[in-house]
């Protein structure tokens, strides 16, 4: 970002931060106060409503239990009892049945309708024979399960439709009960109280709730007893949402609306009532505030862009002509030099630029001779290099007199010489196939058996199938070297150097032995610890260590072992790969 839009930001925020975070912090205090004022509102209303639909669903558990008191009721299911042996109900047991069923129906407008159904699937009614069927099988709904399973409990009912009323379309929630024998708890039938919908409809009517807010009455299972707007609580369930963890006044969204959760539960009560304000209709009332606080924004946010802007033009009129002379400077042109147009820093940091350019003119003329001069110095030296193949065709010179004269073991050591100074010179491979390491530490030996006259014997035993792998170049040789040197004083200490290679499952190594003088335990500490501090092979064995370590990482180590008095073995381990 270039300093113009910084210089307009730093003013649009030293004046704008503190606005808008007033303007926040006043929005959402009555933001926040308007959604407490509702919702406590919401508490208080739906709380009562969900005390009197609970108080009302208890006396309805209390009805329920009155049928065992009436010794006619009871009569009338004992002898129906058998669900084998059914028979048409009689002129008197109807009678007696929608007498005592309509004295409990009486003055009670919020009932659709009480019904006794018995073992053998007679069904009495307060609503009189033709409006609802004779009998009913047992098992055909589900309520009649839910009752059998209640074992003689008093149960809340979800809202169904009663098919055994005859051309009823309308829905209703229940109280239930598995009525039973006083005497042997042998179950007699059932109970079941309907009752309207419109009784919680008319316990709402003085609710002053917003029309988008949905009202949903459930049971303890979480079944649907009564819902009024939009279908929420089935959107929630379709999504797999726990009713029962929704949190109060944390907010949820549903088909793109969020919504505030007002959630009212008696522990000792049937239904649990839960609201859901729309939040667009609670924070209606503060988009005044809201408009005229982004109103007030945009006009203090336009004034402080034209102050932003006056102040930018005579703050980096300067700043730019400096950064197009350094544009010039980077093309290679540091003759240009800046025009001092003030005394304060921006014209002090003129006189800085115009006194650098100078100096960099300086300097550049000093390199330019010195660079002259190393050139010269590089062709004077190159005009006195010794070609390496004129080493390489004096030696084959001397190797081809010394078979002329049949000195066969001269010939031998300067083929040997020759070729160890090939495979030295060459460093354009810093990897080597095996065998080609071998063949170099091989030339050496020849070189130093004719040298030691046979004090030292040398051996080497690696399989065939490691000769092709593949390892860093001259890391065989020093090993040799520092065996003959130190292990061997030259050959003050008679013995044999060995050579060894074999491999596991995920290792290659190489074992260079001798039979030498050995070190001090304390030795090989030291120059683990500190390689290069030492001398003659603790540098040529760090120096290794060193190489593995760059070249093949970490699971490339150098292993020294020596006992005194009885030689030294050190192991090189190559990853297989």
């Amino acid at each position: 970002m270039s300093l113009r839009p910084k210089i307009i930001l730093l003013f649009l925020s030293i004046v704008l931060v503190p606005l808008n975070l007033l303007g926040m912090i006043t929005y959402a205090y009555f933001s926040k106060t308007l959604e407490d004022q509702t919702y406590h509102y919401t508490v208080q209303v739906i709380g009562q409503v969900n005390q009197n639909v609970n108080a009302y669903i208890d006396e309805m558990h209390r009805l329920s239990l009155l049928p065992l008191y009436d010794r006619d009721i009871l009569a009338i299911l004992k002898n129906r009892s058998d669900v084998h042996h059914s028979y048409y109900p009689q002129t008197e047991e109807f009678e007696r049945m929608s007498s005592f069923l309509s004295t409990l129906s009486y003055n009670r407008q919020e009932l659709s309708g009480i019904h006794i159904i018995t073992r053998d699937g007679s069904l009495f009614s307060d609503l009189g024979s033709p409006r609802t069927v004779h009998r009913l099988a047992e098992g055909t709904s589900d309520w009649q399960e839910a009752i059998e399973a209640g074992n003689g409990a008093s149960l809340l009912l979800p809202t169904h439709s009663p098919s055994y009323v005859l051309g009823a379309e309308k829905s209703v929630f229940s109280v239930g009960r598995l009525l039973r024998d006083p005497d042997g708890f042998r179950p007699l039938g059932m109970i079941k109280v309907d009752i309207e919908l419109s009784f919680i409809e008319s316990l709402l009517e003085d609710v002053d709730l917003s029309e988008d807010a949905s009202i949903t009455m459930i049971d303890r299972n979480g079944e649907p007893i009564y819902e009024t707007g939009k279908a929420i609580y089935p959107l929630l369930k379709a999504k797999g949402e726990d009713v029962w963890q929704l949190a109060e006044r944390e907010s949820i969204a549903v088909d793109g609306v969020d919504y505030l959760p007002v959630i009212r539960n008696d522990s000792s009560g049937d239904v649990q009532t839960i609201v859901f304000l729309p939040e667009h209709h609670i924070v209606g009332a503060s988009q005044s505030l809201r408009l005229f606080t982004i109103g007030l924004m945009l006009a203090v946010s336009a004034v402080v862009i034209m102050l932003a802007l006056v102040a930018e033009r005579s703050l980096t009129k300067p700043i730019f002509e400096l950064r197009q002379v350094m544009a010039l400077a980077e093309k290679g042109e540091f003759h240009h030099r800046m025009n001092r147009s003030s005394k304060d820093e921006l014209g002090q940091l003129a006189i800085g630029f115009n006194h650098m350019m100078k100096q960099i003119n300086e300097l550049i003329a000093k390199v330019y001779q010195t660079e002259i001069r190393e050139k010269d110095a590089e062709i004077k030296a190159l005009q006195t290099q010794m070609n390496p193949h004129f080493i390489y065709n004096t030696l084959e010179h001397i190797n081809m007199m010394a078979i002329t004269k049949q000195a066969y073991e001269l010939s031998d050591m300067v083929a040997s010489l020759g070729r160890l100074i090939r495979y030295s010179i060459d460093q354009k491979t810093r990897f080597v196939p095996l065998r080609e390491e071998l063949a170099f530490v091989e030339s050496y030996i020849t070189i130093q058996q004719k040298r030691l006259e046979g004090k030292v014997t040398f051996s080497i035993a690696v399989p065939e199938v490691m000769r092709s792998l593949s390892i860093p170049k001259l890391i065989l040789q020093p090993l040799i070297e520092n065996a003959i040197e130190h292990g061997h004083q030259h050959g003050e200490w008679p013995g044999e150097i060995s050579i060894k290679g074999w491999q596991d499952d995920a290792y290659s190594y190489i074992e260079v032995r001798d039979s030498g003088q050995g070190m001090k335990q304390e030795t090989i500490e030291r120059m683990k610890e500190e390689p290069e501090r030492g001398a003659g092979n603790q540098v040529a064995l760090g120096n290794i260590s060193e190489r593995l370590l760059l070249l093949l990482g970490e699971q490339a180590r150098l292993m020294i072992e020596s006992e005194l008095g009885r030689g030294t073995k050190v192991t090189v381990r190559l990853p297989k790969t």
